[in-house]
């Protein structure tokens, strides 16, 4: 009887022994499990793009765009004269001295067809007036005999088109206004640029038949004019 009792308290022992040890497994291929799923989806995560990283590239080609390219421009190799290497068309004057404005250093904004694009150095701004009303040149032969001056000097026409007013407001109407001369937005611009290994210049032409303004702007480095006084001037002050 006793021997009956010892047996089965062994078996009772040794199930209980078995079943704890197969959840202890159990529990081991849980947590395996578990930890394979957390580490591929940490995996992932690195591998995504974010919407700034690709939206730069965008940004950066549409700026480039609407550059002017000035490469694109051949170099001339004509002789070009004196400034402001073309005349106004026969038959018109400038009457008034406040009909022309010249300056060794000053900005001029020129239209590509696009955008308004500051130039600096030497200006020339200049409005010519028909001397007999009898004897008007149309705008289209303005057109053409600039057109025809300039590309035998080895020059290219940039733009002909109307200036448009959005172009001024992105420069600013106080600021263009500042610069313009008589170039104003709403009327045919015909630009135009030469370009030489040791020059840049800038044509622009606003046909009319009672008046036509032409400026002129070769680009170039400001020149200085003021420095500081020598100590032996300030004595003598």
């Amino acid at each position: 009887m006793k021997h009956c009792f010892r047996y089965l308290l062994s078996a009772t022992l040794l199930t209980a022994l078995l079943s704890g040890c197969g959840s202890k497994d159990k529990a081991d291929e849980t947590a395996t499990d578990v930890t394979a799923t957390t580490e591929t989806t940490t995996t992932e995560i690195p591998a995504e793009t974010t919407p700034a990283e690709t939206a730069a590239p965008e940004t950066a080609a549409g700026s480039a765009a609407a550059t002017f390219d000035l490469s694109k421009v051949p170099l001339s190799t004509a002789n070009l004269g004196r400034f402001p290497y073309v005349s106004g068309p026969k038959g018109y004057k400038f009457p008034n001295p406040s009909d022309s404005a010249y300056y060794e250093f000053d900005r001029s904004y020129v239209y590509d067809g696009k955008q308004l694009i500051p130039i600096e150095g030497k200006v020339l701004r200049r409005q010519y007036r028909v001397i007999d009303e009898a004897k008007k040149t149309s705008e289209l032969m303005q057109q053409r005999n600039y057109e025809a001056l300039i590309k035998s000097l080895g020059g290219v026409q940039v733009s002909s088109a109307e200036l448009p007013s959005e172009a001024i407001e992105k420069v600013g109407s106080d600021t263009y206004r500042k610069y313009a001369g008589n170039i104003s937005s709403g009327e045919q611009v015909d630009t135009y640029l030469i370009r030489q290994k040791d020059k840049e210049v800038w044509i622009q032409i606003q046909p009319g038949d009672t008046y036509m303004d032409v400026v002129v702007t070769e680009r170039a480095a400001m020149p200085q004019q003021v420095s500081t006084i020598p100590a032996d001037e300030l004595k003598k002050n």
